[in-house]
């Protein structure tokens, strides 16, 4: 959800154990059933706790927390032409580039140890009376104009139209259009009066149409007021007193908190009104970026700087779409939906990007015998391993049992933190670099409304909360792509998006990896009852007074927890200006023998490009 600017369990407080491991979900089921044979089996109905559900991580806590695996492995199936631990984005991508490359008959085997594929990019799908109503559950929409040529050409050649995957959706959601009006909410907790205000706040937090009136109606001190207005305006320089040849330097060594609270005079809440974008950026808070990097991405100030006018002022000439981001209605759910119906067809009829959005995934053809393809879900991995110059052994658990298939090449397509877990052969430099990023936590929630005639009352369908739980909360994407409607009518149910990010706000001390630690251990620790809750305050605070009721109008909620969620990007305040190559992320993915790695940290950067570009150096690497 990045801005585009042409460069960017503990379950309950313990890790189980090994022998706990067998009564994950589906144990009564026959090996491989973990897809189901079934055709009821379909994960993206499943409501509750997702993302990091009960069963997809106790294997990998047990492994890394108290060193447990299996010393004997069952041998199955024939050998494979190359097995892929991690079905997201990435390892699609990757099992898509390598069967191109190395013909239809390439045989490949795809390993998750979710229950359902797409890692973040994880569908949410609701049935009301027969209406579909769908909601992303962790990645959300295509940075188009950030995109490599070679990621775009992979979307396009699996039937992503860029235009009219555009034109498909509303013009006026800022989550898919950063000009677009958004709503901010004042919470009572907070603002001592709970409080929306909706406008362009894109456009009048960089001082452009009637930003002052905008300003002025916020429930804020009229000193925060002014302070604002003079900081949007850029009516003096804040940081006269430093030369100008020293101004960079300060501007990348300085927190952005630090800025407001010390050069600008704001109070706490005057500060936090910048903080929802950020934190859902970088999943953090202000007390941990940079003022350049929070300017980066349209937080207010950049013409109190005393910068040159060709420095601060916008090219004249701008690329339309570059605040435009095309989104399905499921997100980038559909992405991984593609790739998939393109490994194996029979999953799914259609050949295009609108019947994907409706199609019902048939999941017993996803892990068939008779198929090249195979993708084997609620399968966790637990050891990869060279044998001599030509195979790989892929160990894993799967409903309880320690199973070990081979490959004649692996790509590790999880993440960074698992791989010296999984491969104790690594050198432990190469160990160091890979643990070196820590992934961001978060919660992205979808709630069923019974009817949306009070939360239509609003105005907009986005929201910024600065210092609510939720700092994001919108309408599910209004897209009309294929068959598929959102809804639309004042009476109708609808979809409601919300978004949390649980690290801790910054003591100082702590770098940006430390609070993404901390974060990932208060997420796990956090039961769903709590989050229901939360969900439940924060809407009736937001739409009391037009109506909303809680208790009559919540029908489902779904919680997509991600305690490992997206690639840590390198943060200024904390992370050295590596040379090129030398970067923990460049270092840490060379290739061990016949394995290769492919995912967002390896390219430190948590976009659906960067994971398609990993695939892509990957898979070069696997065939070279």
């Amino acid at each position: 959800m990045k801005r585009t600017i042409t460069r960017r369990d503990f379950l309950n407080g313990a890790a189980l154990s090994v022998a706990a491991i067998a009564t994950a979900p589906y144990r009564s089921q026959p090996l491989h059933a973990a897809v189901g044979k079934a055709t009821d089996y379909y994960p993206p109905l499943l409501n509750g706790m997702r993302g990091s559900h009960k069963g997809s991580f106790e294997v990998a806590h047990a492994l890394v927390m108290q060193g447990q695996r299996s010393s004997e492995y069952e041998r199955i199936d024939d050998e494979y032409d190359l097995v892929v631990v991690g079905g997201g984005i990435s390892g699609l991508a990757a099992a898509y580039l390598y069967r191109k490359q190395m013909g239809a008959n390439a045989k490949i085997l795809v390993l998750d140890n979710h229950d359902d594929f797409g890692g973040h990019a994880k569908r949410n799908e609701f049935d009301v009376d027969g209406k579909m109503l769908l909601g992303f559950g962790g990645s959300i929409n295509l940075e188009q104009s950030a995109m490599s040529p070679a990621a775009y050409q992979l979307l396009e050649e699996i039937g992503v139209d860029f235009k009219a995957l555009q034109d498909a959706g509303a013009s006026d959601y800022a989550l898919s259009n950063d000009e677009a009006p958004f709503g901010l909410y004042l919470g009572a907790d907070q603002y001592g009066k709970g409080q929306i205000v909706t406008g362009t706040w894109s456009k009048a937090l960089s001082g452009a149409g009637e930003y002052r009136t905008t300003i002025g109606s916020l429930n804020l001190s009229a000193d925060d007021k002014g302070k604002l207005i003079s900081l949007i305006a850029g009516e003096k320089d804040y940081l006269a007193d430093i030369p100008l040849q020293d101004k960079d330097r300060y501007l990348r060594n300085t927190s952005y908190a630090s800025f407001l609270r010390d050069r600008i005079g704001l109070s706490p809440g005057g500060c936090k009104l910048t903080e929802p974008w950020v934190s859902a950026i970088y999943g953090v808070g202000i007390e941990s970026v940079s003022i350049m990097e929070a300017l980066s991405f349209g937080a207010p100030g950049m013409n109190a700087l005393g910068l040159r006018d060709s420095l601060t002022q916008p090219e004249e000439t701008e690329d339309p779409n570059q605040y435009r981001y095309p989104m399905f209605p499921d997100g980038n759910a559909s992405v991984a939906r593609l790739l998939v119906r393109k490994l194996i067809p029979q999953v799914a009829p259609g050949n295009s990007m609108q019947d994907v959005v409706t199609a019902r995934f048939d999941y017993s053809q996803l892990d068939c015998e008779s198929s090249p393809v195979r993708l084997r879900l609620n399968s966790t991995v637990v050891n990869v391993a060279n044998r001599g110059d030509d195979a790989v052994d892929v160990s894993y658990v799967s409903n309880g049992r320690a199973i070990q298939v081979r490959g004649k090449h692996c790509i590790l397509a999880g993440y960074n933190g698992m791989i010296p877990h999984l491969c104790p052969e690594l050198p432990k430099a190469q160990k160091e670099n890979l643990a070196y990023g820590v992934k961001v936590p978060f919660i992205w929630a979808n709630v069923l409304l019974k009817t949306g005639a009070a939360v239509r009352q609003g105005g907009v369908s986005v929201y910024q909360a600065p210092g609510s739980f939720f700092e994001l909360v919108a309408h599910a994407p209004p897209v009309a792509l294929g068959g598929y409607e959102a809804s639309a009518g004042p009476d109708e149910p609808m979809l409601m998006f919300m978004g949390h990010m649980p690290a801790p706000k910054g003591d100082g001390s702590q770098t940006a990896r430390d609070l993404c630690r901390l974060g990932r251990h208060r997420l796990l620790t956090t039961s769903f009852s709590d989050y229901e809750q939360a969900i439940r305050q924060q809407l009736t605070g937001m739409f009391s007074g037009y109506g909303f009721d809680a208790d009559r109008d919540i029908q489902a909620i779904t919680v997509n927890r991600w305690s490992h969620g997206y690639a840590y990007e390198y943060m200024e305040l904390y992370d050295p200006d590596w040379a090129q190559g030398q970067a923990p992320h460049e270092l840490g993915r060379k290739p061990i023998g016949r394995i290769s790695i492919a995912n967002s940290d390896s390219e430190a950067y948590a976009y659906v490009q960067a994971a398609i570009d990993a695939a892509i150096r990957a898979v070069g690497e696997v065939v070279a």
